[in-house]
């Protein structure tokens, strides 16, 4: 069984990796902005089904890297109160 100090530190490394994670997602969130306001921008006065499909999808891929970051940064913010009270 892991004593306190060895709790602290694989508590401290996993919330690193959860930050490296997050720039990770950033990235990737920046990359899907990108490609939404190029998809936007062809698409520009056509209302065809398979294009408005493609935007609603992008916008909703986005939404859930949000919500993913959003669960990472609640993730992180517990494990160091977790950390601090061991």
């Amino acid at each position: 069984m892991p004593n306190v100090e060895e709790v602290k530190l694989s508590v401290a490394a996993s919330v690193e990796q959860t930050q490296r994670a997050l720039q990770t997602l950033r990235g990737v969130a920046d990359s899907f902005d990108e490609a939404l306001t190029r998809l936007r921008f062809t698409a520009i006065g056509s209302a065809h089904p398979s294009i408005v499909d493609a935007i609603a999808s992008l916008e909703q891929a986005r939404a859930r890297l949000d919500e993913a970051q959003s669960l990472a940064a609640t993730a992180m913010s517990s494990a160091d109160n977790f950390r601090s009270m061991v």
